[in-house]
């Protein structure tokens, strides 16, 4: 099982979040509750065995209830609490104690139906929040994702859990702190929104494919040259010394490793980083190499983009951060190279120039080496 996930289109947290002290998913009022039916969450210690006393049996909590009332029996107020197990009353002020702990249906079914408008999901972002196994390929980049429904589980804090599948496959749990970080990232899509990104995309793809057959030409145009060269240099040649080929690869290799123990000595992994760029895309090329002692196998990148008065700059999908992944093996010694084209969207050209903030060396026996902060990691870097 790999943990998966990385960004597409925003979603609205305000279905999740509030700055009250009391979570919007709470009753305010017994009359608010007693207009809908509620999710009973086990109380604390006191209130606990008041309640347990009071409606004769302990197993009362974890059960969705409808409230009425009040009624007065005997002079005293009422609340009356039923389901197909439990029929109960509780007195007025007690029942009122509990509204923290009663969790509100209708709150649910509404966050639950502004959640159906999501079609896709950016598999790239799923990482550390869903367990998908991704070893078969079965999930592409951008995948269906189709809701089946909550339920509630005895917490205050997280009192539901939704169920979705994901590209047709099994059903899969998303807790709703996982929600909220795949909100923040931007990692829903709607059907229109799927829509516009193929349109653009193919655009891209087609433009690409263009440049790389134009680069090829050139290519095998330069190579016809330079075998015309080599011919016409052999003809001319009549002897080399040897040990003047000899000489210059020697001293080739001395440099290379002159240079192989700086890098390992002082730490330097970046070989370079350059701009991956085409049209409205925004990327970049790593070049990095395994200083260390140990095997890499799998390096976590984390970029930012900036404009030009050098702040953070979101793009067309309110991206401002990437993480991507470096799978390896890349063992002690020797250079790896990686490619990411498709980080930011931006057709305003708002975005000048990105900048590595954070990188993460994962190694085969299971430890990490992180480095973070831009100037701190370009103090790693060859060419500085």
């Amino acid at each position: 099982m790999l943990l998966v996930v990385g960004v597409l289109f925003s979603f609205h947290l305000s279905p999740f979040t509030s700055a009250q002290a009391q979570h919007p998913w709470n009753f305010s009022s017994l009359e608010e509750a007693c207009m809908d039916d509620a999710y009973f969450v086990m109380p604390p210690g006191d209130l606990h065995l008041q309640v347990s006393q009071a409606a004769g049996t302990a197993d009362v909590y974890n059960q969705s209830y409808h409230l009425s009332g009040p009624y007065i029996l005997r002079g005293k107020h009422y609340i009356r609490f039923q389901n197909q197990q439990h029929d109960f009353r509780l007195p007025e002020a007690l029942a009122a104690q509990l509204l923290p702990h009663l969790v509100s249906h209708s709150y649910w079914r509404q966050r639950y139906s502004s959640l159906v408008q999501w079609s896709y999901i950016d598999m790239e972002q799923l990482g550390g929040l869903l367990l998908v196994d991704t070893t078969d390929h079965t999930y592409g980049r951008y995948t269906n994702i189709v809701w089946l429904g909550y339920e509630f589980q005895p917490s205050e804090e997280t009192p539901v859990f939704f169920t979705v599948s994901l590209g047709g496959g099994s059903p899969q749990r998303l807790s709703l702190r996982a929600l909220e970080r795949l909100a923040e990232w931007g990692s829903f899509a709607s059907q229109a929104d799927w829509q516009v990104y193929v349109a653009q995309h193919n655009v891209i793809k087609r433009q690409q494919e263009e440049r790389q057959a134009a680069l090829q030409r050139q290519i095998d145009s330069l190579a016809d040259i330079i075998t015309r060269v080599e011919r016409q240099a052999d003809s001319i040649v009549v002897a080399m010394q040897s040990d003047s080929i000899a000489q210059v690869e020697a001293e080739t290799r001395a440099e290379v490793e002159r240079t192989k123990e700086r890098m390992n000595r002082q730490e330097l992994f970046f070989m370079s980083i350059r701009p991956a760029r085409s049209d409205y895309m925004f990327g970049l090329e790593f070049n990095l190499y395994n200083c260390f002692s140990k095997t890499i196998s799998k390096i976590e990148i984390t970029v930012t983009p900036y404009n030009d008065r050098g702040r953070v700059q979101e793009d067309r999908f309110h991206r401002s951060v990437r993480t991507v992944r470096c799978m390896g093996p890349v063992r002690p010694g020797t250079p790896a190279q990686y490619l990411f084209d498709e980080l930011f969207w931006s057709e305003k050209n708002s975005i000048k120039y990105m900048r590595v903030t954070d990188i993460t060396f994962h190694f085969s026996d299971g430890t990490t080496r992180n480095y973070n902060g831009y100037n701190n990691i370009m103090k790693h870097a060859l060419d500085r």
